[in-house]
């Protein structure tokens, strides 16, 4: 089993190559390529505050590791080293072509020496109005302790020294305030927009930070630091959560720093006095870069009104089967609807939500969130459903990582409309996306459910390709109605007809439906599995996947970023990974089962926390349509030989041999197809 598995690491690199790969993509409007830019580092980031500090615990155990049948933690270290180092340099590719680009197409990026005299006094003024208010430098003293340092900002690391030559120089570090816009916008004085990052605005004023000091002679390095992320969480109910939280948050913001990015020409000495207070001198934890890090910040570059720059926004395509002259619960008793974001309008699941808040026949809406919109209108729903005297239930999940403040903030503010709010459920994280409806009607409660693949969010709506069922299926009602019940009673496992749910049952019924394919198969019936994933990376539904496939059975694998199973030439197994303007997100899987297909849908990636340590949901397609729709949308994601990289046994991320065939893009294909269906 070690030989044909993958570290989870190395596996993710890859991913985040094929983002860059589409930073770099000549064929990839301007400004989506500087967002790939910007996903990349984001990516990046969080990979270090995570993966690499979660290798690093398990390094520091010695041979513990052996155990967990994972890949050796030290080995896989020295393997993050090369990979990020390699990829440093393709950043440093697409990110100069970048520039050029914007260039030619009149947008110039300038350094702080290169302002010219007709705009210098604007931006002495916009310094001394707008940023410097915000500069707080931290003198540096060789004998004094360096305080602890933010996680997530960049620092420039300043000498100060005279141009005679006389007298010590003074080191300091000045945090890049992160309130205040990275990219400043000069006024435009010719044909060229020209744009400075802020570090170089702080760069051209550090003359006035400094004004106090005999010095005139100002060099500047950036440098920035990435700890620990990771939580900890004991089982201690006790104590109240907002506590944990808080310290939880903080021992983060204090974690055990994992990685120093740093200007490559930063002068060796100065780096290792910081370096050396920070506990970060090991070769392994050191990136030297280039002038600029904390590049996600490329996310936000303006775009100056350039929309032909950009993906151009496609109008949402209408769903037939939510035609809303009779509201949603007439149209839904009539049949299931399925939502294919961003395709198909998010605003849907608002618009129920408010109906239901209104509606005087409905009696209680329950609803789990993961990650909300900053501005949630699913939150206002709610709350204002729970202000109209409706039962208002909502399981935050408190532990949904980045966001466990704004969380807490949100159950703070339902409990003021009151909401009934539940944090968590003790020893799992709930992951599992779904709503329920109850509605009274003749004289008895009726279930409306809603069943996603993805968080109720508007933010990530747009650009995450989810699928959303809603139905009157009065049997999934009653499996969702019985999965809160364990939210709320879970020392009660839920007795379920149709729903699978982690960490009960959905590991064995996926061996199940996989060794019915082999049995399928055996026997010279129809078989086949079709599984759209974004993580796979579970040592034994690898083994299945690898048993399946050897026995012959038909197997296709569309994975969107870890992929643990080494596919090596003459493999059985075909897998196919698709970036393009919108992050896959989306889990089905489709069973061939004797020619009657059967099709899910899940919250699930295929790893061990989502099979055993997180509630998560599989859910099937009974309507046939719906069925047929999910199928087609997985098998043109398979045709696509546009922006498909076939994962083979070295992840080289190498296109599809389209040949002669006719180009397919999945995404761009799917929409047809939605609006040729609607």
């Amino acid at each position: 089993m070690q030989s044909s598995f993958r570290s989870k690491e190395t596996s993710w690199l890859s991913f985040n190559a094929r983002v860059l790969q589409e930073a770099d993509d000549p064929s990839v409007p301007l400004f989506d390529r500087i967002k790939f830019l910007g996903i990349y580092s984001s990516n990046l980031d969080e990979f270090f505050r995570v993966r690499v500090a979660t290798l690093k615990r398990l390094a520091s155990l010695g041979e513990h590791w052996k155990q967990l049948g994972i890949p050796d933690p030290n080995q896989t270290l020295k393997k993050v080293n090369r990979i990020v180092g390699a990829q440093a340099e393709d950043y440093n590719h697409a990110y100069a072509q970048v520039k050029a680009d914007l260039e030619a197409n009149g947008i110039k990026l300038i350094l702080d020496t290169d302002v010219p005299a007709a705009l210098r006094g604007f931006l002495r003024d916009y310094f001394r109005n707008e940023v410097s208010p915000h500069i707080f430098p931290i003198i540096l003293k060789a004998s004094a302790k360096l305080p602890k340092l933010k996680d997530l900002p960049m620092y420039l690391a300043v000498k100060a020294s005279k141009s005679n030559g006389t007298g010590r120089p003074m080191h300091a570090l000045i945090e890049i305030p992160g309130n205040l816009p990275r990219f400043v916008p000069l006024p435009k004085t010719g044909k060229t927009q020209l744009v400075m990052f802020l570090d170089d605005v702080i760069r051209f004023g550090l003359d006035e930070v400094f004004a106090t000091f005999p010095y005139d002679v100002f060099e500047s390095y950036a440098i920035k630091f990435t700890r620990d992320a990771e939580l900890e969480f004991d089982d201690d109910f006790t104590e109240s959560y907002y506590e944990k939280l808080a310290d939880s948050l903080k021992a983060r913001d204090e974690g055990s720093p994992v990685r120093a990015n740093f200007d490559e020409n930063f002068p060796k000495h100065f780096l290792n006095l910081i370096l050396r207070k920070l506990d970060l001198a090991r070769s392994d934890s050191l990136y030297p870069g280039a002038r600029y890090h904390n590049r996600r910040d490329l996310l936000s570059f303006p775009n100056f009104g350039k929309k032909e720059l950009s993906y151009e926004k496609a109008e949402p395509v209408p769903n037939k089967n939510l035609k809303l002259k009779d509201g949603y619960f007439a149209t839904l008793r009539k049949r299931d609807a399925l939502i294919h974001v961003p395709y198909q309008p998010f605003r849907h699941l608002i618009s129920l939500l408010q109906e239901a808040s209104i509606d005087p026949l409905v009696r209680s809406i329950s609803i789990t969130q993961y990650r909300l919109a900053k501005n949630s209108c699913i939150a206002g729903a709610l709350q204002s459903a729970a202000r109209n005297g409706k039962e208002v239930f909502v399981l935050v999940e408190p532990q949904a990582r980045f966001d466990e403040e704004a969380n807490i903030r949100w159950a703070s503010r339902y409990r003021d409309a009151g909401v009934q709010v539940q944090l968590g459920v003790q020893g799992l994280k709930v992951h599992s996306k779904l709503v329920l409806i109850t509605r009274k009607e003749s004289g008895r409660d009726r279930f409306y459910s809603v069943l996603g693949t993805g968080n109720f969010n508007e933010d990530t709506a747009g650009i995450f390709a989810d699928h959303m069922l809603f139905t009157y299926n009065q049997e999934i009602g009653q499996d969702v109605s019985g999965v809160f019940d364990f939210f709320e009673r879970s020392y009660r496992k839920p007795n379920l007809l149709h729903l699978k749910i982690a960490p009960f049952d959905l590991r064995n019924f996926l061996k199940e439906r996989i060794r019915k394919e082999i049995e399928n198969h055996a026997e010279g019936k129809p078989s086949g599995i079709r599984i759209k994933i974004n993580n796979f990376s579970d040592v034994e539904t690898n083994g299945l996947i690898r048993e399946a496939a050897n026995a012959g059975v038909p197997v296709k694998l569309i994975v969107r970023s870890m992929f643990s199973l080494v596919i090596e030439e003459g493999d059985p197994i075909e897998a196919i990974s698709i970036v393009d303007k919108y992050l896959e997100h989306s889990r089905m899987l489709i069973f061939e089962n004797e020619g009657n297909p059967l099709v899910y849908l899940s919250s699930a990636d295929f790893m061990p926390r989502n099979f055993d340590s997180r509630v998560e949901t599989m859910f099937p397609i009974l309507d046939k349509k719906l069925k047929g729709q999910l199928t087609e949308y997985f098998d043109i994601q398979w045709r696509d030989n546009t922006k498909a990289r076939v994962l083979d046994g070295k992840l080289k991320n190498g296109y599809r041999d389209r040949g002669k065939a006719k180009p397919v893009r999945a995404q761009f294909d799917i929409e047809k197809y939605l609006r040729e269906i609607n």
